[in-house]
């Protein structure tokens, strides 16, 4: 029995073909978002962490003119800097470059310890006088060398009096210290140096606990954890006032980065956030971290409260109902900009590096008006208007002609990188017109880079008020780093002094307008024995940050 099986038509088949066709389309862009996946997935596992831009020299031509423009002026700047330069060489003493002295290393007025390297007795004697040998001179040979400070116990001592005469005048003595912690067993220095150590040196409690072990010191993790917050706490009231100034200053930068909380009882952790927002314009650089369970979009909100004025922030979207508020002006970040069309490496070689290149002018435009020596504000908003804006200008039209016209894919990674760009639209032009503003967002990136460093020994926190407790530390040590002061002797100082400071002048003891107290007891000071031991209080480090 023979089967007669029906032949498509031949609609059907163009049909099914065109089908097919389109579904090897989508197969092929979806293998190349893959691929570009994979790549910068190997480039952030194995490959450089520059974006610096290599480059054909036959490329340049195409930016021959700007090129000269901003290599003259490049050639001002370096004529100004050498001449500032030299105004400084006939001011001040040369120093050597090569290899600085150790004088130059070193603090003035460091200790110095003896050692004398001599003969014994009995060879300064002449062996053909027997008389004894003269001292002609002595050679020396310094060395830096560390001696180890001490954990010691401070006694605090307060005589009580009474007047063998009246009997009804009752016990007189000098008044109690206030303390930070009323009623403890650890003294304010050591509260400061678990404090450093963590947040500055990035040293997790369970290390600072076998390091005090290893001394024969047995403080437990969980101690050093309630020091930690209750030193925090203590401190809480100068954090909320950094916090009103940097809402006064009416421009800040913000971020954040997610922080592991661990939760109580189930071994198990979920993501919180720590943000950071750091003050712009003129003044301290204030710098204030706030931390929350999540990322939701009412956290920066209910931190800023009121606040107006100009806010940079990358294009979270949680940030969208903060600028729909009257009075507050999105700043939006341009390197985040070009990390996008950097990334994007599936258009045509001479297109992206077009981008690329326009960017980095802008930015060159942008140092040569910030660090001239003879400019201002007003040289900085003029090499806006007439430099940075006409470049912004051609960027936006010159990446909208290459959609329209097809240069590039539309499910490209560079087109990605264009809609980017183009949603952000006049967010990316807000800071031409105000030279207290910046090009992007990096403030803030740079604030958040020494958390992200501690975070990698640390890992979690284990508790909220932990959180809260790292976010207000952050806040008074990342602040005192960025004006170069020493983090431990702030701490320190504060710590003895906030309790029983007037509330009405609660700004000096800011850092901003911090000073040293010369004494903290106004009493007698005796010394006593004392085991040594090996830990340092921890220095600044001036290589970090920001």
């Amino acid at each position: 029995m023979l089967t007669v099986t029906s032949q498509p038509s031949a609609g059907a088949a163009s049909e099914d073909l065109a089908t097919a066709q389109d579904c090897i389309l989508r197969l092929e862009a979806e293998n190349a978002r893959l691929r570009d996946r994979i790549r910068l997935l190997e480039k952030a596992l194995f490959g450089p962490k520059s974006e610096r831009l290599i480059q054909d020299p036959a490329d340049q031509l195409r930016f021959a003119d700007l090129l000269k423009e901003v290599d003259e002026l490049n050639g001002q700047l370096e004529r100004s800097e050498q001449l500032v330069q030299q105004q400084r060489q006939t001011t001040e003493p040369a120093r050597r470059r090569v290899r600085r002295d150790l004088d130059q290393l070193i603090p003035e007025g460091l200790r110095e310890e003896i050692v004398v390297l001599d003969l014994p007795e009995e060879e300064k004697i002449s062996l053909q006088t027997g008389e004894p040998l003269v001292k002609i001179g002595e050679d020396r040979v310094r060395k830096l060398a560390v001696k180890p400070p001490e954990y010691y116990l401070k006694v605090f001592v307060t005589p009580r009096y009474a007047d063998p005469a009246d009997v009804c005048a009752g016990v007189l003595s000098a008044p109690a210290p206030d303390f930070a912690i009323p009623g403890g067993d650890y003294d304010e220095s050591f509260l400061a140096d678990v404090v450093v150590n963590k947040v500055a040196m990035h040293l997790p409690l369970y290390r600072q606990e076998e390091r005090l072990l290893g001394l024969g010191i047995e403080v437990s993790r969980q101690t050093l954890s309630r020091l930690y917050i209750a030193g925090a706490e203590t401190l809480r009231p100068l954090w909320l006032r950094m916090k009103e100034l940097l809402l006064a200053r009416g421009v800040i930068f913000t971020d954040d980065t997610p922080v592991d909380l661990q939760v109580k009882g189930s071994g198990k952790t979920v993501t919180g956030r720590m943000w950071v927002y750091v003050a712009g314009g003129a003044g301290p650089p204030w710098r204030v971290f706030e931390f929350t369970v999540d990322r939701c979009k009412k956290r920066p909100k209910e931190f800023l409260g009121e606040f107006k004025g100009y806010i940079h922030a990358d294009a979270y979207k949680g940030y969208d109902d903060l600028f729909e508020q009257e009075g507050v002006l999105e700043c939006a970040c341009w390197m985040h900009v070009r990390r996008k069309f950097f990334e994007a490496v599936d258009a045509p070689l001479a297109l992206r590096e077009e981008v690329l290149r326009a960017i980095r002018h802008m930015y060159r435009y942008e140092r040569f008006a910030r660090t001239h020596p003879t400019g201002g504000d007003a040289l900085v908003l003029a090499v806006r208007r007439e430099k940075i804006t006409p470049l912004i200008d051609g960027l936006f039209a010159r990446t909208r002609r290459a959609i329209l016209e097809g240069e590039i894919l539309p499910a490209s990674a560079f087109a990605g990188a264009i809609g980017y760009m183009h949603n952000l639209g006049d967010a990316l032009r807000t800071f031409l017109g105000d030279p207290r503003l910046r090009p992007d967002n990096g403030e803030s990136e740079r604030a958040l880079r020494p958390l992200t460093i501690g975070r990698k020994n640390w890992l979690f926190a284990g508790s909220k008020g932990g959180g809260d407790a790292t976010g207000i530390l952050l806040s008074l040590v990342q602040t005192c780093r960025a004006m170069d002061i020493n983090p431990f002797v702030y701490i320190e100082d504060v710590l003895r002094r906030i309790n029983g400071h007037p509330a009405h002048r609660l700004d000096e003891l800011l850092p901003g307008n911090w000073k040293q107290a010369d004494s903290y007891y106004g009493c007698q000071r005796t010394a006593g024995p004392a085991t040594p031991t090996t830990p340092t209080p921890p220095q600044a480090d001036p290589t970090a940050l920001p």
